[in-house]
C-alpha cells in the first residue's frame, strides 16, 4: 500500500520536473545576450601602438588585435573630452547633445536619452567607473566627500549617475582636477584621503614642470609618484571594474564602460610603472618640431608611454577578471580613445597655438585607436576604411538585443564588426566654441585613397592653448585644407587648391555651421556672420523633425532659411542661445577636460 502512494504521483512530478526545464531553458534563451565592455582611455593617439612604434609595450591591444577587429582610421565625433563622451552616451553627433566644450558646469542635459538607460532597460546590468565627463559629481566646490556621513550634497560622485542609467557606479573626476580643489570631492579622493595619501596626490600633479619651453600644465613630469601602485587613479579604476565584473549577476548580461583618467596629462607616472619598461628608451620626436628641445620631448614621449602601456596592462586583468567568471567567449570588448593628443607636431610651423593637448582638427588629435573582440568577430581582421567612435553608442545597442533609438545619429558597425563590407560613411570630427571652431571629415574616394576636408573659423588649431603672447586668430577669416591621408598620413601637403574635385564631395559631409567653409560669403565680399548656438528642445515642440519624436529625445536646432535639407532646424519662434563665453586655457576649473 505504502508503494502504491509512493509510486502513484510520479506521472505528475515528471510532469512538473519537465515544465521546470522547460522554463529554465526558455529563461536561459531570454537571457543568452552577450555581455559588452568599453575601455576608454583618455587622450590616447592612434598612431601610439606596438603596431606603429614597436619600442612601445601594449601586448594587450596586440593580443585583442590578434583575435579580433582593428580599426586603423577609428576618429572621434568631437577632439575634447565632454564632448567625445556625451556622443558615446546620447548617440547624438556634436553639438546636438549640448555639450560644446569641457565646461564642468555644462552637463548633459536630463532629457537626453542615454544608452545607459536603453541598456538598463531592455535588462542588462549598466555599470561604468571612472572620468565619464557626463556631469558634476557633486557641487563644484560643494562640501567634500564626507565619508559616508549625512550631507547636503549627494553623497560622493553619486550625482545623477542612476537618472543617466547605470546600476553600479565609481565615477571619479581626472587627474588635472584635483589642482582646483582644497579637499577630496569624488571617491578616488575620498579613498586617497581615508590612507593618507590626498595630499600627495595633489602635490604631484602640481611639480610637472621640468622647462619652460612648454608652457602645457602637466607635461614635463621628472619626478616619480610616491603613490602606491594599486593607488595610482587609473589601478583604482580597473580595480573597481573588476570588482564589478565579478559581483555582476548571473542570470543576465552587463554591459561594463571603464573610463581611464590617463594618459591625459599630467604625465605623472609611478615607480612600478618605471621599472616595467626594462630600461630608457630613445623616442621618434614630433614630426616639424626641430625648435622644440629634444630633451623635453623624450621626457614627456617616455611618460606618455608608460601612462599606455600601464592602462594595456590593466586592460589585460579586465579581460582576466571577465575570463574567471566564464563569460569571456560571450563578451565583446573594446579598447579605444575619446580622442589623441598633438604631442607637440607641427611645433614649427604654429606661431598662435602651443601644439599639445587636443581641440584640434588634424589626426594626431581627432584619431584614436580602436580593436574589438567578441563572438563571431574575425580574428586578425584589419579595417582600414574610417569609422567613428560615435557609432560605438548604436553598435552596443544592437549586439544586446537593444532598440536604437530612431533619432540616433550613430549608425552600427555591428555588421563590419562580424565581417561584414565597410558602407563607406564618411566620419566627421567637429568643434564650435570659443577659438576652436572646425570641422572635419573623411572618407575612401573614387581614387580609392582616403581623403580629409578641414574648414576651420579663423585658424585650423594646432593644439588647446594659444601661445605666450600670440594674438588670437580673427574668426572673420577661414582656413582650408585637404589631404590625401594616403599617400600623406602626416598631413604636409595642403591640396585644397589643386583637387577641388575631391574637396566638393567631402563637402556635404561637415557639420552643417561649417559645410559652405565660407566660400559663399567670401564670394559675396563681406565676412561670414558667427553662426548661432544650437540650443536644446525637448521632443514634442514645434518645429521640424528628422524623424518622429521620442519621448526624452533631446533634439538640437539651428537657425536656417532651408529647412528642407533633412537636418532639423530652429525655428524663428524659438530663441537662439547666446555664445558661450571664450575659455582659451585650462587655467579656469571650468574648462578643464
Amino acid at each position: 500500500m505504502r508503494g502504491r502512494w509512493l509510486w502513484a504521483p510520479l506521472p505528475l512530478l515528471r510532469a512538473f520536473l519537465l515544465i521546470l526545464a522547460l522554463n529554465g531553458s526558455a529563461l536561459a534563451a531570454k537571457d543568452a545576450r552577450p555581455n559588452v565592455v568599453l575601455l576608454m582611455s583618455d587622450q590616447w593617439r592612434a598612431d601610439w601602438t606596438s603596431f606603429d612604434l614597436p619600442k612601445l609595450r601594449t601586448k594587450t591591444f596586440a593580443k585583442m588585435a590578434a583575435e579580433g577587429t582593428r580599426f586603423t582610421r577609428a576618429t572621434t565625433p568631437a577632439p575634447i573630452c565632454n564632448p567625445a563622451r556625451a556622443s558615446l552616451a546620447t548617440g547624438l553627433a556634436y553639438p546636438k547633445h549640448g555639450i560644446l566644450s569641457t565646461n564642468k558646469q555644462d552637463e548633459l542635459s536630463e532629457l537626453n536619452q542615454t544608452i545607459y538607460q536603453i541598456l538598463r532597460t531592455s535588462g542588462v546590468r549598466t555599470m561604468t567607473v571612472g572620468k565619464d565627463d557626463l556631469t558634476l559629481l557633486g557641487k563644484m566646490f560643494g562640501e567634500p566627500c564626507t565619508h559616508g556621513a549625512k550631507s547636503a550634497d549627494p553623497l560622493c560622485g553619486t550625482k545623477r549617475s542612476e537618472q543617466l542609467g547605470f546600476d553600479d557606479f565609481g565615477r571619479c573626476y581626472g587627474k588635472e582636477f584635483v589642482s582646483y580643489v582644497t579637499n577630496p570631492v569624488d571617491p578616488y579622493m575620498d579613498a586617497l584621503d581615508k590612507c593618507g595619501s590626498f595630499e600627495k596626490y595633489k602635490k604631484e600633479s602640481e611639480a610637472c614642470n621640468l622647462t619652460g619651453i612648454i608652457s602645457g600644465k602637466g607635461y614635463t613630469c621628472p619626478g616619480l609618484s610616491e603613490l602606491k601602485k594599486e593607488n595610482f587613479i587609473d589601478d583604482w579604476i580597473a580595480l573597481k571594474a573588476q570588482k564589478f565584473i565579478a559581483e555582476a549577476p548571473e542570470d543576465k548580461p552587463f554591459f561594463l564602460q571603464v573610463n581611464y583618467a590617463g594618459p591625459h596629462p599630467p604625465f605623472v607616472v609611478t615607480k612600478a610603472m618605471m621599472d616595467a619598461r626594462g630600461g630608457p628608451r630613445e623616442w621618434p620626436l614630433a614630426h616639424n618640431s626641430t625648435s622644440l628641445d629634444a630633451k623635453a620631448q623624450q621626457l614627456v614621449r617616455e611618460n606618455y608611454a608608460l601612462l599606455i602601456e600601464n592602462i594595456d596592462q590593466l586592460n589585460q586583468d579586465i579581460l582576466d577578471a571577465i575570463a574567471k567568471r566564464g563569460d569571456l567567449h560571450k563578451t565583446y570588448v573594446c579598447m579605444f580613445s575619446d580622442h589623441g593628443e598633438m604631442l607637440g607636431d607641427f611645433w614649427d610651423r604654429s606661431s598662435i597655438f602651443e601644439p599639445f593637448q587636443k581641440s584640434s582638427p588634424y589626426q594626431a588629435s581627432v584619431s584614436v585607436p580602436l580593436v574589438c573582440i567578441g563572438p563571431n568577430v574575425p580574428a586578425g581582421r584589419v579595417v582600414e576604411d574610417p569609422v567613428s567612435m560615435l557609432d560605438l553608442a548604436s553598435t552596443v545597442l544592437e549586439l544586446t538585443g537593444s532598440t536604437v533609438p530612431p533619432f540616433f545619429d550613430s549608425v552600427s558597425m555591428k555588421d563590419l564588426l562580424l565581417g561584414g563590407e565597410h558602407d563607406n560613411r564618411p566620419t566627421v570630427s567637429t568643434l564650435d566654441y570659443g577659438l576652436h571652431r572646425f570641422s572635419t571629415a573623411q572618407r575612401r574616394l573614387e581614387d580609392g585613397h582616403i581623403w580629409k576636408l578641414s574648414c576651420c573659423k579663423g585658424v585650423c588649431p594646432l593644439g588647446l592653448d594659444l601661445r605666450s603672447g600670440a594674438p588670437p586668430p580673427d574668426e572673420t577669416d577661414w582656413e582650408r585644407q585637404l589631404f590625401d591621408l594616403t599617400e600623406d598620413p602626416l598631413e604636409q601637403r595642403n591640396l585644397y587648391e589643386s583637387r577641388p574635385e575631391m574637396a566638393a564631395a567631402l563637402r556635404p559631409a561637415l557639420q552643417i555651421n561649417f559645410a559652405s567653409c565660407g566660400e559663399a560669403a567670401e564670394a559675396e565680399g563681406g565676412a561670414t556672420p558667427a553662426p548661432p548656438v544650437v540650443v536644446a528642445k525637448q521632443a514634442g515642440q514645434a518645429g521640424r523633425m528628422p524623424s518622429k519624436p521620442t519621448s526624452g529625445f533631446l533634439q538640437l536646432y539651428r537657425a536656417s532659411s532651408d529647412a528642407d535639407e533633412g537636418s532639423a532646424f530652429l525655428q524663428e519662434t524659438w530663441a537662439v542661445a547666446p555664445q558661450p563665453s571664450c575659455c582659451l586655457s585650462e587655467g579656469d576649473a571650468t574648462c578643464l577636460a
